[in-house]
């Protein structure tokens, strides 16, 4: 009874915030919801005591993760990690993550510094209730921190984009992307039952580590009422929908960022380099890193140097260095552009906010109740010479290598409303966004897209899903969601077959030897589910052609123009199954699980010691590259230690909007929302992903109040 009085009293008798609200007087003005899933409902009177919140519950659900990301955005990985952390500060230092983001925090609005206050408050509050919680570094949270964390986090998914070598120890050198894809959909009224408009939001990224989603709900008096996913450290959804709209990201390549190739060629001035008919002089600086070791923290002192480029990142030869730039990386915060997408009530305002330009990129995806859908090709890509290779280092002496400012929002590739009646981006082109009615490639600068041709299997099934989708309602949505139809054998089996039958001729006694394999595949609807055998022996197959651990869409060479050699690797991939698991026919969720393993220091899922004496639960999904939207990455086997493929990577968020006069909301974590092994929501979820089904995502709040299972201030859980 206690909860439900305390969410009346939330609704009816919020009192005024003060102007400055103590983490006291904050923690009294928040209260936590939470829905039989654990999910976190985060109401408040003010954007920045729902941002108090958030910290807080985050905290309550992984406090390891939140603090491990913040450990790297601080540039601090290599105190609490040794040496594999060490790339990360070196990256981090390089960029002056810190005393950049110091400034950037002075120069905020009151309405962002409060937020950004708010937060790391929330999570101070949590840490100071809970003092038999040990943090492993960082026992106090400031609110600059926020900024570091949002441009941290933004610089590890853009810093490929500059065709540049990664800082490391001897060279400033590698930071190991987890980028894996993602898919987005939306459909419009030509295509739903209602005549309503629908989106699929399904960010793919690692199991594990700082790219992992946490879901939420957060509402406030000030206009904040969204519903969505985020990174670990966001003090909102950062995907999602409000009552009006809702938007999903895939990541993109726009070319965002330039190396230059700097000359220090003056004798006597080594910090002097060329630029146009003279001379400019660099800034070096020194930095400490602290790296563990067996004998305790070792200090490493490290020079770094910058031209009015940016950072110089490796050394050519004697007199070369290559600098980076990359585009509004320290241009404000993308929080302030997020909290007023988050708070959009139409198209127009939802594109106002992205006009800021503050997100370097991402693929965006678009729907709303109006039923206009919408996808743009979003970057803060520069305006340069077109007669230069911007894809090589440029001569950073060469004034005319200078950018011209950024190509405003409605220059980029975009679709609004197309006569389709869909869009989807699956981290492909922007041209082949739909079957007709999208932007012309050779209308765009040809540095602007990076993956202009890059039509990926995913995008490709994607397409075929929705062009065939009629009339649908909420509950197909949910299905095509999970559709595990795999593109690459619906293509490439009916070759197959025709090329059997020229083997026959050719070479019978291989003919005879792929036979039965061939056989079994030909006789199937190429779609994956648990209890298909299948699926285990096409993957197989697919992973001796394109690559095992990481497969890719490029088929290797010695396949190429060569069937023979193909039907040879069918007859190994069944051999390698016969040898591992004394059956070639075996099913799929037989062998490909979910299991989650508890945090530990290692880094992301490399380390995670997965176990087949451990509960786990089948997974019908598969690799992308074989164009499925059930994606979902596997470890690969590692007998005698395990013979089972676990999931680590693929869809880790997803979710499906209906816009009609109430939102209807669905979504699924691939485990749960805690990471608390001892929690009931550390693994719940996962039996629905299971399952390919999804849970409510409770938004109104009739519906809050009405699944509420336990209702609290900050600390007075």
């Amino acid at each position: 009874m206690f909860f439900l009085l305390l969410f009346t009293a939330n609704f009816l008798c919020l009192s005024p915030a003060s102007a400055n609200p103590s983490a006291e007087e904050m923690a009294q003005q928040v209260t936590i919801h939470r829905d039989e899933w654990g999910v976190p409902h985060v109401y408040g009177p003010t954007d920045a005591t729902v941002a108090f919140g958030m910290g807080y519950v985050q905290c309550e659900d992984n406090l390891w993760q939140l603090e491990d990301t913040f450990i790297q955005s601080l540039g601090r990985y290599a105190e609490i990690q040794g040496e594999r952390g060490l790339a990360n500060d070196i990256l981090h230092r390089t960029f002056e993550i810190d005393s950049r983001s110091r400034r950037a925090y002075e120069q905020l609005d009151d309405e962002m510094k409060a937020i950004c206050v708010g937060f790391t408050d929330g999570i101070n509050f949590y840490l100071s209730q809970h003092p038999e919680i040990k943090p492993r570094l960082i026992d106090h949270y400031q609110p600059w921190h926020l900024i570091a964390f949002d441009r941290f986090i933004m610089l590890s998914f853009v810093y490929g984009k500059s065709h540049a070598p990664r800082p490391s120890a001897p060279r400033q050198g590698k930071l190991e992307s987890s980028l894996i894809g993602s898919n987005q959909w939306a459909i419009g009224p030509s295509k739903t039952k209602d005549q309503t408009a629908m989106l699929f939001v399904n960010p793919h990224q690692p199991f594990y580590g700082p790219g992992q989603f946490y879901e939420a709900h957060v509402k406030s008096e000030q206009g904040l009422n969204v519903s969505g996913g985020c990174f670990f450290g966001s003090p909102f959804p950062t995907l999602g929908h409000n009552e009006h709209l809702g938007w999903a990201y895939t990541v993109n390549e726009p070319d965002i960022a330039d190396v230059y190739r700097e000359t220090f060629d003056l004798e006597g001035e080594p910090l002097k380099y060329r630029y146009g008919d003279g001379y400019r002089e660099a800034t070096t600086w020194k930095d400490v890193i602290h790296v563990k070791t067996e004998a305790g923290l070792e200090q490493r002192e490290y020079t770094f140097l910058k031209t009015h480029h940016g950072p110089c990142v490796a050394v050519e030869d004697e007199t070369h260095r290559l600098s980076v730039k990359i585009a509004a990386l320290f241009e404000g915060t993308r929080l302030s552009q997020g909290l007023q997408m988050a708070k959009a009530t139409t198209l127009e305002e939802w594109l106002a906010a992205n006009r800021l330009q503050l997100l370097p990129m991402f693929n965006a995806a678009y729907a709303d109740r109006e039923g206009n859908i919408f996808y743009i090709y979003n970057g803060s890509i520069p305006v340069r010479d077109p007669n230069f290779d911007w894809t090589q280092p440029v001569d950073g002496s060469d004034p005319r290598t200078e950018w011209k400012g950024i190509h405003p929002l409605d220059d980029l590739p975009q679709v609004l409303n197309p006569p389709t009646g869909y869009v989807q981006n699956c981290n492909s082109t922007p041209f082949t966004t739909t079957d007709y009615g999208n932007p012309f490639v050779d209308d765009y600068p040809a540095y602007m897209v990076e993956e202009k041709y890059d039509d990926k299997r995913r995008a490709k099934i994607s397409r075929k899903l929705l062009r065939e989708a009629k009339e649908v309602d909420f509950d197909q949505w949910q299905e095509l969601a999970f559709d595990t139809t795999l593109y690459w054998p619906l293509n490439e089996l009916p070759k197959m077959k025709l090329a059997h039958e020229q083997l026959k001729t050719q070479d019978p006694k291989l003919a005879e030897a792929v036979q039965p394999f061939l056989t079994h595949l030909l006789d199937w609807d190429c779609r994956s589910d648990v209890d298909c055998t299948r699926t285990t022996l096409c993957v197989a197959w697919y992973g001796a052609m394109y690559g095992q651990t990481r497969p890719s869409e490029t088929l290797r060479a010695e396949f190429v123009s060569n069937p023979s050699n193909k039907f040879r690797a069918l007859v190994a991939a069944a051999g390698s199954l016969q040898e591992l698991y004394g059956d070639w026919k075996i099913k799929w969720g037989d062998v490909n699980r979910m299991q989650r393993v508890p945090q530990a220091g290692d880094l992301g899922a490399a380390g995670r010691k997965f176990r087949d004496d451990l509960p786990s639960l089948p997974s019908p999904g598969a690799e992308g590259p074989l164009g499925i939207a059930f994606n979902v990455y596997y470890t690969p086997p590692a007998p005698p230690l395990r013979k089972n493929r676990y999931g680590v990577a693929g869809n880790s968020f997803a979710a499906v909007y209906e816009f009609s006069n109430r939102v209807k909301s669905k979504s699924v974590l691939q485990y749960g929302v805690s990471g608390d092994p001892e929690s009931p929501h550390y693994f719940d979820q996962a039996r629905l992903y299971s399952q390919g089904k999804f849970k409510d995502a409770w938004f109104y709040d009739d519906e809050v109040k009405a699944h509420t299972v336990k209702s609290y201030h900050p600390g007075q859980e």
